[in-house]
C-alpha cells in the first residue's frame, strides 16, 4: 500500500505533534506501506535532521513541496499562516495528482483537514486522522463528506463524529497514541540525575510539556503551597517567551524552588523523566480540547517511566489510566494536586504499586499498534 502522509509542520520542531507525526509514518512503513511524508517547504530552519532529532529509521521519505511562507516578515500571523497552509495545501494536491494517476490505490492521509479539503478534488481515497474536533465550515464539511475512513484517539470524538456528522460507526477506528516504552525503562534513575545535573537528595516534581492554558501547568504552580517544603517543581518544555509569561502570570513560578527548563530534544525527556519522583499531568477540565479531545502522548511516556503519576481525574485521561495506575486530583484543584503529590513522599508504597501498573499497562500503547490498527481498517474499507 502507498500512503502519503500530508502534514503542515515544520521538522524537527518543539510541538507534540512533530513527534507523533514521524513516529507513526515509522510504525506505517515497519507494517509494510511505502510511506511518504509531504511537508512544507519553510524559509525558517528546521533544526536539524528529522530522521536524527526523533531517532526514526529512514524508513519512510520526506518530501518538502513548495509554499508560500511569508511568517518571517512583519505581516500579521494569521494572515501569513493561512497563505502559507493554503498554499501547502494546494500543492501537495498538484504533487499528489500524477501519484493518484499512477496508483489509483494510494491512500492520502492526515491530521490537517486544509491539505485533506484540497486532496478532495485529486482522489477519493482520503482518510481523515481527527486530532481536532472538526468544526462546522465547509472545508471541514467537504472533508468529513469525502474521507472513507476516520481514526480517533478517544472514544468520545468517534462518539461524537458519529452523532454531529452521521459518519458510520465502521468507517471510524479508535486507537490512542503511543509510545516506545522500552527505551525510557532501559535509563537508570541515577544516570538519569547525572545527565540532567540534579543533586541526588532533591525531591524532584516534574511537568514536561507546553504551556497552554489547557495543559494545567497553573494549577501545578499553585499547588507549590501544599507540597512538601524540601520538594522541587520543575517545568521542563515551552519556550522562554512562554515561560516568561508564566511567570508575570503566577507569583508562585518565580520561586526558587520552582525551576524552568526550556524546550528540550526529545531524546533528552526520558533522562528528566526518570530522574522524577512524580510526574505531574494538570489538564484543566474547562476547555473541551483538554478534557474530551487530547490523547497526551506525555501520559504514554509518563507511564513507560516507572515513576508515579499524578493527574488530572478528566475524561481524556480516565480513558488511560484509572485509580489503580495513576493518583488522580482534581483538576483546576491546586490543593487537591498538592495534596496528592504529597502522598506519593508519605506512601511511596502505594505510588509505586500504581507506576508499575501503568508501566505494565503502557505496553499496549504502542506507534505500531495504532500504525497496525488504522492500516487494517484502510483495506478493510478499501475492500467494501
Amino acid at each position: 500500500m502507498n500512503l502519503f502522509y500530508v502534514a503542515n509542520t515544520r521538522l524537527p520542531t518543539e510541538k507534540a505533534h512533530g513527534l507523533a507525526t514521524v513516529k507513526i509514518c515509522e510504525a506505517f512503513a515497519e507494517s509494510g506501506s511505502a510511506v511518504e511524508l509531504l511537508v512544507p517547504r519553510l524559509w525558517r530552519p528546521g533544526g536539524g535532521d528529522p530522521y536524527v532529532a526523533y531517532a526514526v529509521k529512514k524508513n519512510f521519505k520526506i518530501t518538502k513541496v513548495p509554499c508560500i511562507d511569508l511568517v518571517p516578515l512583519p505581516l500579521p500571523e494569521k494572515f501569513t499562516f493561512l497563505l502559507q497552509m493554503v498554499s501547502f495545501s494546494f500543492f501537495a494536491a498538484l504533487y499528489g495528482f500524477p501519484r493518484k494517476k499512477k496508483d489509483p490505490s494510494a491512500i492520502f492521509f492526515s491530521h490537517d483537514y486544509i491539505p485533506l479539503f484540497f486532496l478532495t478534488f485529486v482522489s477519493s481515497n482520503i482518510y481523515y486522522d481527527i486530532h481536532h474536533y472538526p468544526g462546522k465550515n465547509f472545508m471541514y464539511a467537504r472533508v468529513m463528506k469525502k474521507s472513507f475512513g476516520f481514526a480517533v484517539q478517544t472514544s468520545w470524538k468517534a462518539k461524537e463524529i458519529e452523532k454531529d456528522f452521521g459518519i458510520e460507526a465502521e468507517k471510524i477506528v479508535y486507537w490512542p497514541n503511543g509510545t516506545d516504552s522500552g527505551k525510557i525503562a532501559a535509563i537508570s534513575r541515577d544516570s538519569a540525575l547525572s545527565h540532567v545535573a540534579i543533586p541526588k537528595e532533591r525531591k524532584i516534581i516534574l511537568y514536561v510539556g507546553a504551556l497552554f492554558d489547557w495543559k494545567g501547568v497553573d494549577t501545578l504552580l499553585k499547588a507549590f503551597h501544599f507540597i512538601p517544603r524540601d520538594a522541587f517543581i520543575y517545568i521542563v518544555g515551552g519556550s522562554k517567551k512562554d515561560i516568561g509569561a508564566m511567570k508575570e502570570k503566577i507569583e508562585e513560578a518565580c520561586h526558587e524552588r520552582v525551576v524552568f527548563v526550556p524546550f528540550v530534544p526529545h531524546e533528552e525527556v526520558a533522562y528528566w523523566l526518570r530522574a522524577a519522583d512524580v510526574l505531574v499531568l494538570p489538564n484543566t477540565a474547562k476547555q473541551k480540547v483538554s478534557l474530551y479531545y487530547t490523547s497526551p502522548m506525555k501520559l504514554f511516556e509518563y507511564m513507560a517511566s516507572g515513576v508515579p503519576i499524578v493527574a488530572s481525574r478528566i475524561p481524556s485521561i480516565l480513558e488511560i489510566v484509572d485509580d489503580s495506575s495513576a493518583l488522580l486530583a482534581e483538576a483546576d484543584n491546586p490543593e487537591s494536586f498538592g495534596r496528592v503529590i504529597t502522598s506519593v513522599f508519605e506512601k511511596p508504597a502505594v505510588a509505586f504499586t500504581a507506576a508499575d501498573r501503568a508501566k505494565e499497562l503502557v505496553k499496549q500503547y504502542t506507534w505500531h499498534e495504532r500504525a497496525r490498527k488504522i492500516l487494517s481498517h484502510a483495506k478493510r474499507l478499501a475492500k467494501q
